[in-house]
């Protein structure tokens, strides 16, 4: 799952325009006003005390280069959607904001995402520097709503120790997963821990890689794909 990076949908966008679009290591990307320059709010769900002071450190190594300041918010990602919904509402959006795929389709069709700014950005870095699978997923209609700066995978982290003591084998498939769980499973100890708590992003997040590891589909073309039974039963499981 990609990362995007959006802008604020302006009102007055006519009085807008892209000039020297800066990235930095982040590939954070601002918009340039084109009468006088404007600090900028920018919202972050990186809310970690580590990652926010290397989020303030780049915002004010941009500043020293470009003389724009920027506000770095942390927003806590459960709590991304209803403060953006909240803040469009208000006409209090940030500039930019750090948010995850699930929100770019939704913020596009309700105005919170200024699709014509951030197809610009991705326009003038050129598509071709960006992964044709990222832009695919930030698109709306012919245009790119979102601008993808990262991605991550998902990791399966086990204790060695354990599975060799009960004869296992490395979790490596969700068979062996399974097997695991059984083995290791007791009233002192889960045998597997994941993200099942439905009405936060991390769960969708977990539900993804877990649905494209197992060659599954949810929606389709003319209804709905079956899922596998290795894939129910994992969850039935859990």
């Amino acid at each position: 799952m990609y990362i995007f990076n959006i802008f604020k949908k302006h009102e007055t966008r006519g009085e807008y325009m892209f000039k020297n679009i800066l990235i930095t290591i982040s590939a954070i990307a601002f918009v340039f006003n084109s009468i006088a320059f404007a600090d900028i709010k920018f919202w972050t769900t990186e809310t970690q005390p580590a990652r926010m002071a290397k989020q303030e450190e780049m915002a004010k190594a941009f500043e020293a280069k470009t003389g724009i300041g920027v506000e770095v918010i942390p927003i806590g990602e459960k709590d991304l959607g209803t403060r953006a919904t909240a803040a469009a509402a208000a006409g209090d959006l940030p500039d930019v904001i750090y948010h995850t795929l699930q929100y770019v389709l939704p913020w596009a069709e309700a105005g919170i995402l200024d699709v014509d700014a951030n197809n610009d950005v991705v326009k003038s870095l050129g598509k071709n520097t960006f992964a044709p699978g990222a832009l695919k997923m930030a698109k709306k209609g012919g245009k790119i709503a979102a601008v993808p700066v990262d991605g991550w995978t998902q990791m399966v982290v086990y204790r060695k120790d354990l599975f060799k003591a009960a004869g296992l084998e490395p979790p490596t498939t969700y068979a062996n997963i399974e097997k695991a769980i059984d083995a290791l499973s007791s009233s002192e100890m889960f045998g597997f821990v994941a993200a099942t708590k439905t009405d936060e992003n991390f769960m969708s997040q977990v539900l993804e890689h877990v649905l494209l590891a197992n060659g599954v589909n949810i929606v389709k073309k003319g209804g709905t794909k079956k899922t596998r039974k290795s894939f129910k039963k994992f969850f039935t499981v859990l």
